[in-house]
């Protein structure tokens, strides 16, 4: 037994008190009684004194006990006394509401238009009832992330506010690190822990499936809900550049069959608000298919995958129907050869399908540029605007100046680390004669012999003290590897392996290419903004909680990632044995703690009324009817 709001010794105390007085008054009216009695009766005999009768019982025990009961109970409702020790100590609970992207599908069996968020925050408003006022509860949003959007509250009112504005994200559930993060608040509050509570069906990843994690709770309740929906929906839609047709995209699209029975779909292709293709897929359940379409075009687009269910019953997940992406335009990089002998270099430029190349005459010469200029052995009067490749040029008229010539030289070798570089390993290339170049400080050496560089890029501006194209270099690996290398470092853009994909939002796992060094590795959004991100086992990690347009550089990489459709789950969790399930009914644990002051005050105002009416209102009645007789009596001797 507890007293909240007296000490014992105050409330017998203040008992003992209010029960003298009351008896002390009970006394005074009852031996105070007026009677109807012969005037001869206050004749006594002379000399005698008068007899005096004095009344120190009490004479309706029944009433006073239902009166000393009664304000008993109202000095009980003051004092704020409950049953139950260790039942009635305040508790924290926790109340974890599913909020993933699958909340959002169509409730089984439901009016149209309603979801399983309703049976959610359903479940969670009947459990709500159930827990004693004093308690304070937290509520947690649970999606791919835990998000407290309460703090520990009694007030109901906030609580209920806050389970109504709960609406379904982005990404899937990840109930173990919700979980986790719900028992450390509970042990950082500073109180008994009570309940954790998740509202929810329970759908899961494949990773937690197969290793679930779920912390020590000391009382976990599972506020089940049923979303037997059947649904088949887009899992991604990817697009690269083909290896073998110039100008052909390769669009890869998975689905998933959700329900319990096997479905065929359609899955359609627009571009341009053009129909681009069109395939028919048998999705077995619980199953992933994919198709692979191709789209010739090199101008930039947006291309929409859409699935639709063939038969009934319909789908009841409308959200991974549709996924849209933005493919970028194919750019090629105009490169304009100033040369009198261009037979050298035409293999080099004209085997890749991006390079649209132009070859001119030295006499032809102009500085315009929108590409790339390459100088043939000669220095004209005006330098060309943007990049420019020059070939061994004049000694006397170098931009770069020279310190040396020299022929048949031995030892060239590339410097490593550098994006110029990039692959070439070959030592000791034959080449006939060189200039050796003179450096400043922001220069960036390429290549080099014993007695200087042969090769240095400054600024806009690459400079080749020696003709790779001629002699017997011309035939190495090394000189198709350059020239790749120039191309790259004058249009990046252009020469990125480009891979466009739409997914879900939540984790995303994006492959890294070996021979990518890390330290190039950039996360980036839509805004331009830098988003954190992991390196494990040969993949870039990343987290995106809601819907955005990610890209990954990574060298002459470059993966966009259209983060639009709903992050979905892979398995149905199983509830522990031993978690309590659904709403606490009356005898339930969680109520045994309720608060017991409105009732002992209500049921001694009752006992007082019922007291009054018995007692207290029949000696009224008595009183009026002695009187009524002796007015009666009056009159009559009048």
């Amino acid at each position: 037994m507890e007293l909240l709001n007296l000490t014992l010794g105050q409330f017998l105390v203040t008992f003992g008190g209010v029960a003298a007085v009351a008896l002390a008054l009970y006394l005074l009216d009852r031996t105070k009684k007026r009677h109807v009695v012969s005037t001869l009766r206050f004749w006594v005999t002379p000399g005698q004194p008068a007899p005096v009768s004095r009344n120190r019982r009490i004479q309706q025990k029944v009433s006073f006990l239902m009166q000393l009961l009664g304000m008993l109970l109202l000095l009980l409702a003051i004092a704020e006394f409950q049953f139950g020790g260790g039942f009635n100590k305040h508790r924290d609970h926790v109340l974890v509401l599913d909020s993933s992207a699958w909340m959002s599908a169509s409730l089984p069996g439901g009016a149209k238009g309603t979801t399983l968020m309703d049976s959610v925050r359903a479940n969670a408003l009947g459990w709500l009832r159930a827990v004693p006022p004093t308690d304070r509860v937290l509520v947690v949003r649970a999606d791919g992330l835990a998000t407290p959007v309460t703090a520990w509250e009694t007030d109901h009112k906030k609580i209920l506010r806050a389970i109504l504005e709960t609406t379904p994200g982005s990404t899937a559930l990840n109930l173990s690190q919700n979980l986790e993060f719900a028992r450390g608040m509970q042990e950082r509050s500073g109180s008994d822990a009570g309940e954790i509570v998740y509202s929810g069906p329970g759908r899961i990843s494949a990773r937690e499936a197969t290793s679930p994690n779920l912390p020590a709770m000391p009382a976990f309740r599972v506020l089940a809900v049923d979303d037997a929906v059947e649904n088949c929906g887009l899992r991604s839609v990817g697009a690269r550049h083909s290896e073998t047709k110039p100008g052909v995209w390769e669009i890869l699209v998975r689905a998933r069959n959700y329900g319990r029975r096997s479905r065929t779909v359609s899955v359609t292709l627009n571009y341009g608000h053009a129909p681009a293709g069109n395939h028919t897929l048998e999705l077995p359940p619980g199953e992933d298919k994919e198709t692979l379409f191709e789209l010739s075009s090199r101008a930039a687009g947006i291309l929409e995958a859409r699935l639709y269910l063939q038969g009934a019953p319909g789908d009841g997940f409308a959200a991974d129907n549709y996924a849209a992406l933005e493919l970028p335009e194919q750019r090629t990089l105009h490169v304009i050869v100033y040369s009198d002998q261009p037979a050298s270099l035409k293999p080099a430029l004209e085997s890749d399908p991006q390079v649209r190349a132009e070859f001119r005459a030295k006499s032809a010469y102009t500085p315009e540029n929108d590409g790339l200029v390459i100088l043939d052995r000669f220095r004209p009067a005006v330098q060309p605007k943007g990049k420019s490749f020059w070939i061994d040029p004049p000694s006397d008229r170098s931009p770069i100046p020279v310190k040396e010539r020299v022929d048949h030289p031995e030892g060239l070798r590339w410097i490593p680390d550098q994006p110029l570089t990039q692959g070439l390993r070959a030592r000791n290339s034959q080449i006939e004669s060189t200039s050796v170049l003179q450096t400043v400080n922001d220069d960036v050496r390429v290549a080099e012999i014993d007695k200087g560089p042969v090769m240095i890029a400054r600024g806009d501006m690459l400079v080749s003290g020696f003709n790779p194209f001629a002699g017997s270099m011309r035939y190495e690996l090394s000189v198709p590897i350059l020239v790749g290398n120039i191309l790259h470092w004058a249009s990046p853009d252009t020469f990125r392996d480009v891979d466009v994909g739409t997914q879900s939002a939540g984790a995303v796992s994006s492959p890294l290419p070996t021979s990518v060094d890390r330290k190039t590795v950039q996360v980036l959004t839509e805004t331009g903004s830098v988003l954190p991100f992991n390196i494990r086992d040969r993949s870039v990690q990343f987290f995106a909680g809601e819907p955005t347009r990610v890209r990954v550089l990574s060298g002459s990489n470059e993966r966009v990632f259209s983060l639009t459709l709903p992050e979905m789950w892979d398995a149905k969790w199983t509830a522990p044995r031993d978690a309590r399930k659904g709403i606490p009914a009356w005898n339930d644990s969680l109520r045994r703690n309720r608060v017991l002051w409105p009732w002992l005050a209500l049921l001694g105002i009752g006992l007082l009324v019922a007291e009054w009416i018995l007692y207290g209102s029949y000696q009224l009645s008595r009183l009026q009817r002695v009187a009524g007789t002796a007015r009666t009596q009056q009159e009559s001797a009048a």
